[in-house]
């Protein structure tokens, strides 16, 4: 009597290792691993017809996808329906059939998990970020990064952007308000645009846009801290910033100052933007990927101040040959400068909720205009404001080129006299004179007081301004003209006593101020 072969055990059908040739491993009962050299193990049976004879054997299926006892059931089943009369070839086509349907099965639910995943808020976010970084400026981008990927997508990504709903996004938002009200109205006002790019794909109606303008309680938001109004701690600032251990950051919250460039644009300084012996800094408006570098995505230029200057030559010694002026520091990922460090700077010498990098752009605009007397259309292209139009974006480049030298030299030297701890020289009456002419087309007069000496020019009485109503010499005439003749004006002084003070006021020759513009002359009631 033959003697029976042992059952195979789990353990070795595992350890079956392949050889040089490939080799059967016997189970019993016609069914066999065998062991390929590349390492395959395919389970196979050997059945009987009912003419008795033997065709070749059958295989079943593969380890590990077979176990072990799952092959032993299926060698039964194909045994018995050899004894049935049923070909192999029949058995085969039955099993193909069975997998085809269960890999039809699979690929249908595979294809379901795609289109659930494509309909995401994480992917739909992902696509709206990738179709709006090329218009957006470097910190736009950051900051719709930031919102979606910190607060949007850990709580609702999975949520399928064609049946969400107002409600499913609600909570999210109140709680966002509680604890950062500005973040919460960015993340509202991106999820209207990310549910409105869903509607171009096609994933939702046109009709389906949820309604969030009610979600957010009323936030009165302010704008960035800056001191645009005591002059005394703006010279704090600038000397607390001279004192900063940090050469790198000193430098470029200096130049962040005399310029009043974005903070931004100011980190990511190149060498190939500025030019040394021109005192020019000009800037292109879109980086080389697309994306914007200025704000408005214009080419832009400003003059340098010696001041300016002098911090420049300096980094340029210390440069290595690197592409950006102020390089990364300490853990810093990027190629250059985080503008977060500027601010940051600022937090840390004290002045956190009183003054930031953004906020000396107020403080040009503000003490520019009130206490170095700049007309408002030249602080407007200095500051790179976007103009209403190509035409008059173009006319600003053009016709305040010039000027715009002499106000950012003069504003760079008002800050050194602030610095250097010098009186206020509206308040006090005494300083240099500072050019504050119009633009073409416009007169000006100096109004200011003398009882304590020479004042800067300016325009108002004894501390109290005049309004543009009690200017009319400073009302833009014919502005559409592009010829202006500039009028020169022989200034006529005269003289009025309030409570035996003595008040001068510098006219054009023929204007005279009328009662009602002579507040000194008014009667108490």
């Amino acid at each position: 009597m033959p003697r029976l072969a042992a059952s195979l055990t789990e353990l070795q059908v595992r350890r079956a290792k392949p050889g040089d040739k490939s080799y059967s491993l016997s189970d019993g009962n016609g069914l066999v691993l065998w062991v390929s050299p590349a390492g395959l193990k395919a389970w196979r049976v050997r059945y009987r017809l009912p003419d008795g004879s033997r065709p070749a054997p059958a295989t079943i299926g593969h380890y590990p996808d077979v176990s072990l006892s799952e092959a032993r059931i299926k060698a039964i089943e194909i045994q018995r329906a050899a004894k049935q009369g049923q070909t192999t070839a029949g058995i085969r086509k039955a099993q193909q059939e069975a997998k085809a349907a269960v890999g039809a099965e699979q690929e249908v639910a595979a294809q379901e998990r795609a289109e659930i995943e494509h309909a995401s808020l994480r992917a739909v976010s992902g696509r709206w970020m990738a179709e709006k970084r090329p218009t957006w400026a470097l910190e736009t981008y950051r900051k719709a990064r930031l919102v979606v990927e910190s607060y949007l997508v850990p709580k609702i990504g999975d949520q399928d952007v064609r049946v969400m709903e107002t409600k499913d996004v609600r909570p999210l938002l109140v709680e966002m308000a509680k604890e950062t009200p500005q973040l919460a109205r960015k993340a509202r006002q991106y999820l209207a645009s990310i549910v409105e790019h869903a509607i171009d794909e096609g994933l939702r109606p046109d009709d389906s846009r949820l309604r969030l303008d009610r979600i957010l309680p009323t936030y009165r938001s302010g704008h960035m801290p800056a001191v645009t109004d005591n002059t005394n701690k703006l010279g704090d600032v600038m000397r607390a910033i001279d004192a900063h251990e940090n050469r790198v950051v000193r430098a470029a919250l200096i130049l962040a100052a005399l310029t009043v460039m974005r903070s931004g644009v100011v980190a990511s300084a190149r060498w190939d933007e500025i030019d040394l012996d021109a005192g020019e800094w000009r800037v292109p408006g879109k980086n080389p990927d697309g994306t914007h570098r200025m704000k408005t995505g214009q080419d832009y230029s400003t003059s340098l101040p010696e001041q300016a200057l002098v911090v420049l030559r300096e980094m340029h010694e210390r440069n290595m040959g690197g592409e950006y002026v102020f390089p990364p520091q300490a853990r810093q990922k990027s190629p250059h400068l985080s503008r977060d460090a500027l601010s940051k700077a600022l937090r840390d010498m004290g002045f956190q909720g009183e003054h930031t990098t953004h906020g000396f752009r107020a403080s040009l605009r503000t003490l520019g205009r009130e206490r170095l007397g700049i007309d408002v259309d030249v602080l407007e292209a200095q500051l790179a404001h976007a103009p209403k139009d190509q035409v008059e974006a173009a006319y600003a480049r053009v016709k305040f080129r010039e000027k715009r030298q002499e106000v950012m030299q003069a504003w760079a030297d008002y800050l050194d006299d602030l610095k250097a701890g010098r009186p206020d020289l509206m308040s006090a009456g005494k300083g240099r004179q500072v050019s504050t002419a119009a633009p073409e087309g416009t007169q000006s007069v100096a109004v200011a007081p003398v009882a304590e000496g020479a004042g800067r020019e300016a325009s108002s009485l004894s501390g109290e301004r005049l309004l543009q109503r009690h200017k009319p010499w400073l009302i833009r005439k014919d502005a559409q003209k592009e010829v202006v003749t500039q009028v020169k004006v022989q200034p006529v002084e005269t003289a009025a006593s309030v409570a035996g003070v003595e008040k001068r006021v510098s006219l054009p020759q023929g204007e005279s101020l009328g009662k009602r513009d002579k507040p000194w002359l008014r009667k108490d009631s």
